[in-house]
């Protein structure tokens, strides 16, 4: 008879379990990004820019039909560009408050003078976005402005609170 060693059976070691959960964690973030880019065409991610989610919710983009979606959201696209140059310039004004804060001396008329361009910079971006938002409430039809200012007061509430004013209202 043979002398050679019965063969021994191969157990798990905790490292093997780890590199196999991390692979399926890999795997699983994989496909999460795979599923999240082959969805499709985001067509309606952004509509102008900041300040515009509440006064502008998607919720009420996504409750109109299709044509009239592309029709007040393509309306609302024209003014992208000047937002984009008006959204650049605001960071470049905080760029200049930076730089007025880091300087040595301290300067406190330098920095108090780069905050007040910093405040008419955004001030000019916030009447830029009441006049769009203005102008794009006058097109709507009376059913869709009682729908947006249903979206306006979901968005601005918790959703206890706003559970709670629909049942008030019988909605």
């Amino acid at each position: 008879m043979s002398d050679a060693p019965a063969p021994k059976a191969r157990r798990w070691s905790w490292l093997w379990i780890v590199l196999i959960a991390s692979l399926a964690i890999n795997l699983a973030i994989a496909a999460a990004i795979v599923a999240h880019q082959t969805v499709g065409p985001h067509r309606h991610r952004s509509i102008t820019g900041p300040g515009f989610t509440q006064i502008l919710p998607r919720a009420f983009f996504r409750e109109l039909d299709r044509d009239r979606r592309d029709e007040l959201v393509g309306e609302l696209r024209e003014h992208r560009k000047g937002f984009r140059a008006l959204r650049k310039s605001l960071r470049e004004k905080a760029r200049d408050v930076a730089s007025a804060l880091r300087a040595e001396p301290y300067d406190e008329a330098a920095v108090t003078e780069a905050l007040q361009v910093y405040e008419a910079e955004a001030q000019t971006m916030v009447g830029r976005g009441r006049d769009i938002a203005g102008n794009f409430f006058k097109r709507l039809t009376p059913e869709e402005r009682k729908l947006i200012a249903d979206q306006i007061e979901r968005k601005t509430m918790s959703k206890r609170r706003w559970k709670r004013w629909k049942e008030e209202r019988g909605h």
